[in-house]
């Protein structure tokens, strides 16, 4: 303790105290400067951050605007935003690139999202751009959705973006907070040491009382000290003070661009004008913080008269709008004549007063609506009952969002007008359309007549230019080549070719230099080898007064030339085949009278005059067959046949009459077809005596018969002398005959095989031949093969009305049992001796397609040993059924039984099988008896009801 003198306790002291006052000093600047760096950091870090991504942001929103704006409207004015936004852009993320090195995670979400998205929607902007002045407006509209969608993926990177800077601003706040936290940790040190010091002081002072004054000067400055540490800390509370608000004030940013961003994706997309407004208004309420909004439009009418509209309202009351005005006054009138923002504070009155009455004043903001042109074509109204005017923070934000409402509307409107002017081209177009379509169907069809028109047409103006030909023309002499050429000299120079054809030119040569006055004129010419006829006759053609040209019209007489030649032929024909037997029979009649002639020449020549007459009426027969063939007055009486016993039937009358073998050859047993007996039979007949004639120098004739994929194919080959060539074409036809060396002995008229085509043909077959020249022809026929119906087990219905046969069966549906027609009765007469099970019941119309009729079916039926007992109800005249509608050429004749009626009949009678009962529609009964007994039928009983007779015959004679 001696070295502690009182000089060096008081220099201690005094460096004790300097050392505290030095460390309190430094720890307050060093937690000061670190609340300051922490504080600057989040105001120059952090708000300049979520400024420049929040500027990104509105760039590319301003872009797509001004796209949207000028794709609508056209007009380059809306690309400025589009051109400022681009540039500003490049400031932006030139911004952003600074602070990427300081904050890794804001670098890296820049790097792999945010400048890829900007990349990818700049790209598609300057693409919408280059298709839009490219005149692509469809294909630009039609990647609206693309961009949109790209816009949202940016949003979704922005919400990130912010998210990390709100992470920065926490961290930076946290800093700031461990700063003060810091700062308070080594004031308390100091605190601590300068109590230390303080009881040091109180030892000391004890100790050292000389040193008061010095001690007392020192307890100054520490008084001086403190006092500034406490400024400082004072300056401190204010800064932390100041960034409290600060992040306040980037919690509002955060909600306004909120606001804005839901607003900016409000403006577009919309079909329609009122969903627009819609989706739209309430947006812009909440984002300006308005409590009512309308829009008015000015709408001009005929005479040059204005009315306006409000086309939509929100938060005002029902009764305070008014939607039509002729006139408007005040400031609303004032918006569309000085096209200004106006402001107007009014009392409120009514329900505007809320519903607690305490709304006193508003305030109405009108906005003028502009269109591309800068002028005015309606106004917004926005309405607040809260303030009085916007705030002044706020002016820039509202005008930004109102313009950007404003170009959205009139975008809209312009969409509304294109879509209204789309719709009613589009109607215009179907009308243009619709008669476009009528007026080419008319001119097809004018085309279409004159092409198909037998005559050559031609068309020449009154100067002799060719103007129009058909088809028929252009064969004829190929004026389709020469439209355009004049008539006269076409004429001429197809005279050169054609001789034949120079009459006609030199007539239509005067008729247009106005020598003839018409023209009517007869010529013939050569074509494809083949002589044509044809008579020209001209029309003029002329509109009320005025002469426009002439119409010539080729008619061709080429097939009339031919009937007059056929005619002649036949007249010749006729007179030659008709007078040669007419010659014999007179020539031995006359003998017969004049002369005695032994009994043997006598018998002679009358068998002679009996082969020339029979040949005389075969002749004549032939001619009127292929009359009523020909004029279809042909009635074919069609029954089922069995072609085999048929043609062996004709083969064998031909066997005895030439020195021909006539063979057949078949497979099958039975070949049915459906056909007319007696027709088919001249058919064979006609094709035998052909091929007999047609082969004096062979001594066989084959006949094939067979049934081929449902057909029944007939073949008549002989081994003769051929068809030429040049005869094939005319084979069939009428009083044809092949001339030549080899024929000139062969007779006939030339009508055999026309008639044998028409039988076949009348009986739905086809006929063709083959031939080679020395070798032979064969002819060929093929029928429907007809397959032999079983009755077995069935109602059987006889009628040859298809459609009245379907709707008997029916109406016997509803007895449950199967049905059959048959058209003729040969074959049911055929069916019945076919059956192996017993018919149900016979319904017979008298009436029938074949020879025979429903008598002929009725009298073998009642002769059958087994089935003579099945029922038959007999009708020739059933009544109208309700479901049957008359046709103009299908009458329907009233019979006696209803189908209700004849159900109840059939149903009756096959509950009662033990009598004989056949039923007929009431008539006579002495009459109906007369007929059974003429058909063979033995009656025991009648029965007469209200509509009906019921018969019971006698068992036939073998089952007696």
């Amino acid at each position: 303790m001696k070295t502690f003198t009182r000089s060096r306790i008081s220099m201690l002291y005094v460096i004790l105290i300097v050392v505290l006052l030095a460390f309190v000093s430094i720890s307050n600047y060093i937690a000061s400067r670190n609340m300051e760096s922490e504080g600057d950091a989040i105001v120059n870090d952090s708000i300049p951050i979520s400024k420049t991504t929040n500027s990104l942001l509105t760039d590319l929103i301003n872009q797509e605007t001004s796209i949207r704006g000028f794709e609508l409207t056209g007009n380059e004015q809306y690309l400025e935003p589009y051109a400022t936004g681009k540039k500003q852009l490049e400031d932006d993320l030139d911004t952003i690139r600074i602070y990427d090195k300081k904050y890794p995670t804001l670098q890296l979400i820049m790097d792999t999202q945010a400048i890829p998205a900007i990349t990818n929607l700049q790209r598609f902007f300057d693409s919408q751009l280059e298709l839009i002045r490219a005149g692509k407006s469809d294909e630009a509209k039609a990647r609206i959705a693309a961009g949109k969608t790209m816009m949202d993926r940016y949003r979704v990177i922005h919400t990130s973006i912010e998210k990390t800077i709100v992470q920065i601003t926490e961290d930076a706040y946290q800093a700031s907070l461990k700063a003060g936290k810091t700062s308070r940790t080594i004031t308390m040190v100091g605190g601590i040491i300068a109590l230390i010091a303080g009881a040091m002081s109180l030892f000391i002072s004890f100790r050292a009382i000389h040193a008061e004054e010095e001690l007392r000067k020192s307890e100054e400055n520490y008084r001086y000290m403190a006092e500034s540490l406490e400024t400082q800390n004072e300056e401190i509370i204010a800064q932390q003070e100041e960034q409290q608000v600060t992040l306040a004030k980037l919690s509002e940013r955060e909600r306004d661009l909120e606001l804005i961003s839901s607003y900016q994706e409000k403006l577009t997309g919309y079909v329609e004008l009122k969903d627009f407004l819609k989706h739209t208004l309430p947006a812009l309420l909440n984002s300006l913080l308005q409590d009512a909004a309308l829009v008015v439009m000015k709408r001009e009418s005929g005479g040059g008269a204005s009315s306006y509209e409000v086309i939509h309202s929100i938060g005002y009351p029902k009764e305070h709008i008014q939607v039509h005005q002729k006139e408007l006054f005040g400031p609303a009138r004032r918006v569309f004549e000085e096209g200004t923002n106006l402001i107007h504070t009014r009392d409120v009155s009514g329900h505007e007063k809320g519903v607690h009455g305490g709304m006193s004043h508003a305030v109405d903001h009108y906005v003028p609506l502009l269109d591309d042109k800068q002028a005015v074509i309606g106004f917004l109204l926005l309405t607040s009952y809260q303030s009085s005017v916007f705030q002044e923070n706020n002016q820039r934000l509202t005008k930004g969002l109102v313009r950007q409402f404003g170009l959205a509307f009139f975008a809209q409107v312009m969409n509304d007008e294109r879509v209204k002017q789309a719709a009613h081209l589009a109607e215009l177009n179907d009308q243009l359309i619709t008669e476009k379509q009528l007026i080419e169907g008319q001119r097809d069809l004018i085309q279409n007549i004159l092409e198909s028109a037998h005559e050559g047409m031609m068309m020449c103006d009154s100067e002799g230019t060719i103007l129009f030909s058909n088809q028929r023309m252009s064969r004829y002499f190929g004026l389709n080549a020469r439209i355009g050429e004049n008539l006269v000299a076409s004429c001429h120079a197809i005279a050169v070719e054609t001789p034949g054809f120079f009459g006609a030119a030199s007539s239509i040569e005067a008729l247009i230099n106005g020598t003839h006055t018409h023209l009517t004129q007869r010529f013939g010419f050569v074509l494809d080898d083949q002589p044509q006829h044809v008579e020209l006759y001209a029309t003029v053609v002329s509109e009320d007064t005025e002469q426009q040209g002439y119409l010539f019209v080729f008619r061709d007489r080429t097939e009339e030339e031919r009937v007059d030649e056929m005619k002649n032929e036949f007249i010749s024909i006729v007179s030659h085949e008709l007078r040669t037997p007419l010659a014999s029979v007179l020539g031995f009649i006359e003998i017969l009278l004049h002369r005695e002639l032994p009994q043997d020449k006598q018998k002679k020549y009358m068998e002679t005059i009996y082969k020339e007459a029979h040949r005389l009426s075969n002749l004549i027969n032939d001619f009127l067959d292929l009359q009523r063939m020909e004029s279809g007055r042909q009635l074919y009486h069609f029954s089922p046949i069995n072609l085999l016993p048929t043609v062996q039937d004709i083969v064998d009358q031909w066997q005895d009459k030439q020195n021909h073998n006539i063979v057949i050859h078949q497979q099958e047993a039975e070949l049915w077809v459906r056909a007319d007996a007696d027709r088919i039979r001249q058919v064979f007949h006609n094709l035998i005596s052909n091929a007999i004639k047609y082969s004096p120098g062979a001594d066989r004739i084959d006949i094939y018969l067979s049934a081929v994929n449902g057909k029944i194919v007939a073949a008549v080959q002989d081994y003769g002398l051929g068809i030429p060539e040049d005869a094939h074409d005319q084979m069939f036809s009428k009083f044809f005959r092949v001339d030549n060396s080899d024929r000139r002995q062969i007779g006939g008229t030339g009508l055999g095989l026309a008639i044998v085509k028409e039988i076949v043909e009348g009986h739905d077959g086809q006929i063709s031949y083959e031939s080679t020249m020395g070798e032979g022809t064969t002819f060929r026929i093929e029928l429907d093969q007809y397959k032999l119906s079983s009755m077995d087990g069935k109602i059987v219905i006889f009628e040859d009305d298809d459609d009245l046969a379907k709707l008997i069966q029916i109406a016997l549906n509803k007895l449950d049992l199967p049905s059959i027609q048959l058209r003729s009765a040969e074959e049911g007469i055929i069916a019945l001796n076919r059956c192996k099970g017993e018919p149900i019941l016979f319904i017979v119309d008298i009436h029938l397609e074949g020879v025979k009729n429903g008598w002929d079916f009725i009298s073998d039926l009642s002769r059958h040993p087994m089935y003579y007992q099945t029922p038959v109800i007999v009708s020739t005249a059933l009544d109208q059924p309700h479901d049957f509608h008359e046709k103009e050429i299908q009458k329907y004749l009233k019979k006696p039984f209803t189908m209700e009626r004849l159900v109840q009949v059939a149903k009756n009678l096959l509950d009662n099988k033990k009598s004989n009962a056949y039923v007929f529609p009431a008539q006579d009964k002495d009459s109906l008896s007369n007929t059974l007994q003429r058909n063979g039928i033995d009656v025991l009983e009648m029965k007469e009801n209200l509509d009906m007779i019921e018969v019971e015959i006698k068992k036939p004679k073998s089952e007696a």
